[in-house]
């Protein structure tokens, strides 16, 4: 946890002037910043998702996850996690099965 919060305090003084460049608020990008590592840490917790190289991006509480899977499950799994973290509207998937050899 305390990770979060460190991550959070070093985006908080990264975006903090954004609002010129990305037509965002801060608070915005922290929200959207705040939804991403949440998923981020949901997918660490998980066993069977914490090996895969997935990307999160949130923009104004839609997310988009891209990466490869090795399962439909997977990625059903993935976009499961996204959908129940507060703040999410949409969940947008780019993710490529691609079954282990």
């Amino acid at each position: 946890m305390k990770k979060v919060v460190v991550f959070l305090i070093i985006t908080l003084v990264f975006v903090s002037g954004c609002n010129s460049l990305t037509g965002r608020t801060a608070g915005q990008t922290i929200d959207d910043s705040t939804i991403t590592t949440a998923i981020n840490m949901k997918i660490m917790e998980d066993s069977e998702l914490q090996y895969l190289k997935i990307n999160v991006d949130t923009f104004q509480g839609h997310v988009t996850l891209t990466g490869t899977v090795p399962s439909k499950e997977a990625a059903d799994r993935l976009v499961k996690i996204a959908r129940g973290v507060e703040g999410v509207k949409t969940v947008k998937t780019n993710l490529i099965i691609k079954p282990r050899e």
